[in-house]
């Protein structure tokens, strides 16, 4: 019965409570939204790194191989040879070690040459396979090719389609290729990068590559360093022993330790060998050093969203005490009428309870919804697939709100004891 009371008397004033209302979303929806933000970018940057234990690469700086390698983006450093993939293999130190060759794309999706052990790559042991098909099957021979599935979704290919890639990293940016893919599978999805990525057999890549381009000598099939730089005869020299090899050049090695003390071995092994052109990092150290290179991102974020929590909660404040100050005559004719001060108190609580909530409630879906939206937009142009979960820490300031709003309503509530209720009449 009270509540009905109430919910008749919010509705009785709707175009000032509207705007009460209206505020107190706003209050609650952007520190909510932030809140989603920086933990859905965090946790969509940590399970994209997940799968990448360590990574080989061309010496040069290794957030550039984390970008390339992991998040697709961006150029190559350069590109190391197919042998030192082979010789941490037969080090006996790794479970897997994946080579990746880059330099290609289809209507600006990467093209990723592999051998066909990445289907049956497993991070965690207790897991299914990262990359695995949901519908056809992986590729077996030259020219086929199996896509990820935002692939699929947005250029609109499907199991027997062809396409032809184009020399380069950003669509339109170089010839198209001669030879013609086929679709032979469409991965699941993995909520992160690889779900925009077209994988091939390496072969391919190595064959699609081996001629020469603008003066420049592609080693094995990929230019070493950079497609228009003058390469010295010796190096044309070990390009054409490579290619006749068979083998050609890699830009990334995905290496899975055997264990902890191997991936120490490894690691300080690479940084003893002297006069090799390749590095060999941890994706996650260079993560979390990313994170902290960025002005101390989340020290700064976690101050901002104390701001504007703290704000939220100001505004909140002032709004229910206004609300409540601007009701004291009303509710001296009740007390005047005969009802009791306890009677008061729950029609004021009650009225304060109905619109906090739907003022905080409303702020919250604004704010969640928004970062839903932001999140799509994020993985359109970073490939970055965010968590849209509702995090427990965007529930903060639709409680504080609650609390800290119905403690400042019923302040004139208790004012409203202690003066003559002849004055306010």
């Amino acid at each position: 019965m009270i509540f009905r009371l109430a919910f008749l008397s919010v509705v009785r004033r709707p175009a000032r409570h509207f705007l009460l209302v209206l505020l107190l979303a706003a209050a609650c929806a952007l520190p909510v939204f932030l809140l989603q933000m920086t933990a859905g970018l965090y946790s969509g940057l940590n399970r994209a790194v997940e799968p990448f234990p360590i990574l080989m690469g061309a010496k040069g700086s290794p957030y550039q191989l984390v970008i390339n390698t992991i998040f697709l983006r961006d150029h190559p450093i350069g590109n190391i040879r197919y042998a030192d993939a082979e010789a941490v293999r037969e080090s006996g130190k790794a479970d897997l070690v994946i080579p990746l060759a880059f330099g290609d794309n289809y209507r600006g999706f990467r093209i990723v040459g592999t051998e066909r052990e990445i289907f049956d790559y497993r991070p965690k042991k207790n897991q299914g396979p990262w990359l695995s098909v949901a519908e056809g099957t992986e590729f077996s021979k030259p020219g086929d090719a199996v896509i990820g599935s935002e692939t699929a979704k947005r250029t609109g290919l499907t199991v027997g389609s062809t396409f032809k890639g184009m020399h380069g990293l950003t669509a339109g940016a170089g010839e198209e290729h001669h030879s013609e893919y086929r679709v032979t599978g469409i991965l699941k999805p993995v909520g992160g990068p690889y779900d925009t990525a077209i994988l091939i057999s390496i072969e391919d890549v190595w064959k699609a590559h081996r001629h020469e381009a603008g003066g420049a000598v592609r080693r094995g099939g990929l230019v070493r360093k950079n497609a228009a730089a003058a390469v010295p005869a010796a190096e044309t020299g070990k390009a054409e022993a490579s290619a006749s090899e068979g083998k050609g050049d890699v830009t990334a090695v995905l290496v899975h330790p055997a264990g902890y003390r191997e991936a120490m071995q490894l690691l300080q092994e690479s940084q003893r060998a002297k006069g090799t052109d390749s590095q060999l990092i941890f994706p996650a150290q260079t993560l979390i050093s990313l994170y902290s290179m960025v002005g101390q991102s989340r020290e700064f974020w976690v101050c901002l969203t104390g701001g504007l929590i703290g704000a939220a909660v100001l505004i909140t404040l002032l709004a229910m005490y206004w609300n409540g100050l601007s009701r004291l005559s009303e509710f001296a004719l009740l007390q005047a009428l005969g009802a009791g001060n306890r009677a008061v108190l729950k029609l004021l609580a009650a009225e304060q309870a109905v619109l906090l909530l739907i003022g905080a409630g409303a702020g919250w879906l604004i704010g969640w919804g928004g970062s839903v939206l932001a999140a799509g937009a994020v993985e359109g142009r970073a490939a970055v697939a965010m968590s849209t979960a509702p995090e427990w820490t965007s529930f903060i300031p639709p409680l504080a709100i609650l609390v800290l709003g119905m403690a400042a309503g019923l302040i004139p509530a208790r004012l409203l004891r202690k003066k003559d209720i002849s004055s306010l009449l």
